[in-house]
C-alpha cells in the first residue's frame, strides 16, 4: 500500500488545534518528550509543533493511517532542524483535542504502509 494523502479534515482540525498552542488541548505522551529529548537534545518541543504546522499545512502532506482504537492517527515523516523526523498524532474526542506521540529521528527507514 503506498503513501496516502492525509485526509484535509483532519489536517484542518489538527492544526487548528496545534496553532492553539493550549496544553489542555494539545497533549504530549511521556515517550514523545523522551524520544523528542534524545532526538534533539536542547530543542524546544515547542519549535517542533511549528514544524509540524508546515508540514501538515504543505500543499500534499501524506502518511499512513494508524489504527490505536481512542481517535484519529496518522504517522509521517517531515522535517525538523534539517533532519528526517518522524511524526504521530492523533486526533480525539470528537475533533476538539490532540495527542502528540511522536516527533524524533525515525526508527525505521519506511512507514509501515509504504
Amino acid at each position: 500500500m503506498p503513501l496516502q494523502l492525509i485526509p484535509v479534515r483532519w489536517l484542518e482540525q489538527v492544526c487548528k488545534i496545534i496553532a492553539t498552542g493550549d496544553r489542555s488541548l494539545v497533549q504530549r505522551t511521556r515517550d514523545f518528550s523522551r524520544k523528542f529529548n534524545i532526538s534533539f537534545p536542547g530543542e524546544s518541543e515547542g519549535e517542533v509543533e511549528d514544524a509540524f504546522l508546515d508540514y501538515l499545512e504543505s500543499e500534499t502532506p501524506v502518511g499512513c493511517p494508524v489504527n490505536m482504537g481512542r481517535g484519529d492517527t496518522w504517522e509521517f515523516f517531515f522535517s525538523f532542524k534539517g533532519c528526517k523526523t518522524y511524526g504521530k498524532i492523533m486526533l480525539r474526542e470528537g475533533g476538539r483535542k490532540v495527542t502528540l506521540f511522536s516527533a524524533h529521528k525515525p526508527e525505521k527507514k519506511r512507514l509501515w504502509c509504504e
